[in-house]
């Protein structure tokens, strides 16, 4: 068996990605919009930075792009299987040279992703309550992370010591 898709790396990926999931359905939905904000970008944000790029997009796209599903937004999901898959491989790729740097790499690439998408689908008129949208909710995805990586961080450290 192909070490990089063992079961206990699978079934990882499989709970990571219904992390994703439950952030995601956490929303507010923009009133007369089919936008919504949400938690799911924190939650990716973690995982690219704690478990690597691979983690980082696969439980991006596949979390969040089912959540729109569930959600009844499923135009979006392919859409956001893209962009939420590209985040977080930016976020664990460059995380290691600076979690910041990765974190604004990948909200750059969500927050174009998602104003750009919405302009042509729904008319550049909501591209401004989107765009601030995804500023506010990829900020308040990058301080979840860097609040909860070092708790995590640490409750792993005293796990592999004891």
């Amino acid at each position: 068996m192909n070490a990089d898709f063992t079961p206990k790396k699978i079934a990882l990926g499989a709970m990571l990605a219904g992390a994703v999931t439950l952030a995601t359905m956490l929303h507010v939905p923009m009133p007369g919009l089919r936008i919504y904000f949400n938690l799911g970008e924190g939650v990716i944000y973690t995982v690219a930075i704690l478990l690597g790029p691979r983690y980082g997009a696969l439980s991006g796209s596949i979390g969040a792009s089912l959540a729109d599903i569930l959600l009844g937004y499923p135009l979006w999901a392919p859409i956001t299987f893209v962009i939420k898959g590209l985040e977080g491989f930016l976020v664990g790729r460059f995380a290691p040279k600076g979690r910041i740097f990765g974190i604004v790499l990948g909200a750059l690439v969500m927050i174009a992703g998602y104003t750009t998408t919405a302009g042509i689908l729904y008319g550049w008129k909501v591209a401004p309550v989107e765009l601030l949208t995804d500023v506010l909710q990829t900020g308040v995805g990058a301080l979840f992370a860097l609040m909860f990586v070092p708790i995590i961080e640490k409750r792993l450290s005293r796990k592999s010591v004891s």
